[in-house]
């Protein structure tokens, strides 16, 4: 099987996420990183003349997810204790985009990805970040459906 260096696993807390996690950590062996990429997505307003404006809440969704990926990583290394585990903490509002710069800046090797397996209208309204990544990526994805 292909030594993977580096597996880069997009988090979001989600039971697909969990899954997705699950199947990098089977990928692995002891000399692969496995990065953790949690994307914050900030809820913004348009006022009347056209101005964004970004939630404000955005410090304390950032200490949130710091604080719950810390404790994610803390029981990973509990129950892989031979395993290389980061994250990293984006806040962007298309996780496409920073999936993709992550994959190409960290030089990452495998990038193994939960899809919600949307169809239809809601695929459309909703996008699939799985299929963007998959389309641009420039190294090989693993996208996993939750049973």
């Amino acid at each position: 099987m292909k030594h993977f260096n580096k597996i880069l696993c997009p988090y979001d807390f989600s039971e697909y996420a969990d899954e997705a996690l699950k199947y990098a950590i089977k990928l692995a062996d002891p000399d692969t990183l496995i990065l953790l990429l949690n994307i914050i997505q900030l809820p913004y307003l348009i006022d009347p003349n056209g101005f964004t404006y970004y939630d404000h809440k955005a410090e304390a969704l950032q200490l949130d997810a710091d604080l719950n990926m810390n404790k994610k990583l803390a029981d990973l290394k509990m129950s892989y204790p031979n395993y290389k585990f980061e994250y990293s903490i984006d806040i962007d509002n298309d996780p496409a985009v920073v999936i993709l710069k992550t994959q190409k800046e960290k030089r990452i090797d495998l990038v193994v990805i939960g899809s919600h397996g949307r169809k239809g209208l809601d695929r459309l309204l909703m996008g699939s970040v799985a299929e963007s990544v998959l389309r641009e990526a420039t190294c090989p994805i693993l996208i996993i459906k939750n049973k």
